[in-house]
């Protein structure tokens, strides 16, 4: 089996800095942008993000929204994600002449409509695809019996060898409260996600009648990735 990593949800408030810097930290800017205009904003963020040095464990993506619900504002935006001390470096860099002059050139494509942030709250390693990415939301009233419903289909739900996760919204989620998080490597797979035989399947059943009386759906959203920074 899979090594989970894997913070309690009833200990939240007891997280030590060994535990943190496990998760994933994220903050999500949501951007409008007109039909036409998707190069000029990917021209803007890469005139400054490529020419930054990134720190260690964090990262930038520039993402198109592919579906999403009707509480999502937007048609594109940058993910910023890493470890606490990465994101806290990130921030530091994005200021002076250069960040001020990115500013205004991106203000002049996009209009930034909405801010939501979050972390991971258990991860199961496999494959990062690049793709797509698919966030399945709820509103959650029992996070411990959440995430116990979580640990237990990771048994038995291998997802293709992709990585998946739990995660909560910390600011901008609205009524959602948490989410689940996968990534896929091409469009085929991206069509054909979920559970690929009676054990999987039976292990979705159950997780969601463990949760239907503690949690609320929100809805699927997928994004495409368009550019990451520092690229490879």
């Amino acid at each position: 089996m899979k090594k989970i990593l894997f913070i309690s949800l009833a200990f939240l408030a007891s997280y030590n800095i060994a535990q943190a810097q496990e998760q994933i930290y994220w903050s999500e800017v949501s951007m409008e942008v007109e039909p036409g205009d998707q190069g000029q904003v990917y021209e803007a963020v890469n005139n400054f993000y490529s020419n930054l040095e990134f720190p260690e464990n964090v990262s930038v993506q520039l993402m198109a929204w592919q579906a999403k619900t009707e509480w999502r504002e937007g048609t594109h935006f940058l993910n910023f994600a890493g470890s606490v001390e990465g994101m806290a470096k990130l921030r530091e860099l994005r200021s002076g002449d250069a960040y001020d002059e990115y500013v205004s050139s991106l203000s002049k494509v996009a209009k930034v409509v909405s801010v939501r942030n979050g972390n991971t709250l258990i991860r199961v390693p496999g494959e990062n695809g690049n793709f797509s990415a698919q966030e399945w939301s709820f509103a959650v009233k029992n996070q411990a019996a959440f995430g116990q419903a979580f640990v237990e289909l990771t048994k038995d739900f291998k997802n293709e060898g992709m990585y998946y996760s739990l995660g909560q919204y910390t600011s901008g989620g609205g009524l959602s409260t948490h989410y689940i998080y996968s990534t896929h490597k091409d469009y085929a797979q991206e069509m054909t996600s979920g559970p690929k035989n009676e054990k999987e399947a039976a292990a979705f059943q159950k997780f969601f009648d463990a949760v239907e009386s503690i949690s609320t759906f929100r809805g699927s959203e997928t994004s495409t990735q368009l550019a990451t920074w520092p690229s490879n």
